[in-house]
């Protein structure tokens, strides 16, 4: 590492310990709520947030501009809590805060544990993403957690640990070593829980509101190859720091389908499944990834415009 890149990735580090210091003192309730208010104060005027303009645009074109921006002003107040709550993320594993949390279908959940099989949970980056595997912990659920490297190796390290320490969970990078560590808990039947919202340029093609996207097919293809399930999760913020997560009937392989057929049927469910949560709180997603490629965009709206046709 460049010793200015050092530097500054040292610099962003001290910000980020500096700021959930902040956070930290605050209490949870009141952390979420100073991180919401910053984060719909100073979020709109942030040069990324166009990019969520363009992308809410793009995937609902059937909303006006006072619409769009109410949903960009709640996706930066919700970005803004969840940034607060992280000064407090082993609080939501204690069992005396299980009221923060609301578990639609929890048998489902304690089914699975019980079954002796593994399985894969999906979900994007809805809410608060980081309970995901606290409810998984609090089910029974072992295995691990799929997470995209930070860019600063300082707050990659950081985030691990965080992660470890609040559930137990190994810690899985996206990339070739993790694939191996993603088989070895499949072959071993326990739980791998994944966001699969982000576009994946080395995936499969698919389609995302309509367009053409890129998407990853790790879920599918553990489901065809180990036969588990991959059950879909919604995380919901429902007051300040509590939250609704409700778990959905599983998708699974079709026994005897062709195993290329079967991935890209179930990555599209998939997408369905995302895109048809975010239709319905639109507030609650991130809009800022980089979901579709913008240079593409008027063509693909054609191309997909005279498929119908």
């Amino acid at each position: 590492m460049a010793r200015k890149g050092k530097l500054n990735h040292l610099a962003e580090y001290a910000a980020l310990r500096l700021a959930l210091g902040f956070f930290g003192v605050l209490g949870v309730d009141r952390a979420s709520a100073v991180g919401g208010w910053l984060g719909r104060t100073i979020g709109p005027r942030v040069g990324i947030t166009n990019r969520a303009r363009r992308n809410i645009a793009l995937a609902m074109p059937e909303l006006g501009k006072d619409e769009i921006e109410r949903i960009v002003t709640a996706m930066w107040d919700n970005l803004g809590r969840t940034v607060g709550e992280y000064a407090h993320l082993p609080l939501f594993a204690k069992p005396e805060e299980r009221h923060r949390l609301e578990v639609v279908h929890a048998e489902m959940l304690r089914a699975l544990a019980s079954s002796g099989n593994g399985g894969v949970f999906v979900s994007g980056h809805f809410a608060n993403w980081e309970i995901l595997p606290v409810v998984m912990q609090f089910e029974g659920l072992e295995g691990g957690e799929v997470y995209r490297h930070a860019n600063n190796p300082y707050v990659n390290a950081w985030l691990i640990r965080l992660r470890e320490k609040v559930t137990r969970a190994v810690q899985i990078p996206k990339g070739g070593p993790g694939a191996r560590v993603i088989v070895r808990l499949m072959k071993e039947n326990r739980f791998v829980a994944m966001l699969t919202d982000q576009k994946m340029n080395d995936g499969i093609e698919t389609t995302f509101f309509g367009l053409r996207a890129m998407s990853t097919a790790a879920p599918a293809g553990l489901a065809v190859r180990y036969n588990d399930p991959i059950v879909p999760a919604w995380i919901e913020r429902l007051d300040g720091a509590k939250f609704r997560i409700t778990v959905y009937n599983p998708i699974t392989a079709r026994p005897g389908a062709d195993p290329a057929a079967d991935v890209l049927r179930i990555t599209q469910e998939l997408n369905d499944f995302l895109e048809a949560r975010i239709r319905e709180r639109p507030d609650q997603w991130l809009w800022l990834h980089d979901r579709w490629s913008e240079p593409a965009w008027p063509r693909k709206r054609k191309t997909l415009a005279a498929e119908a046709d």
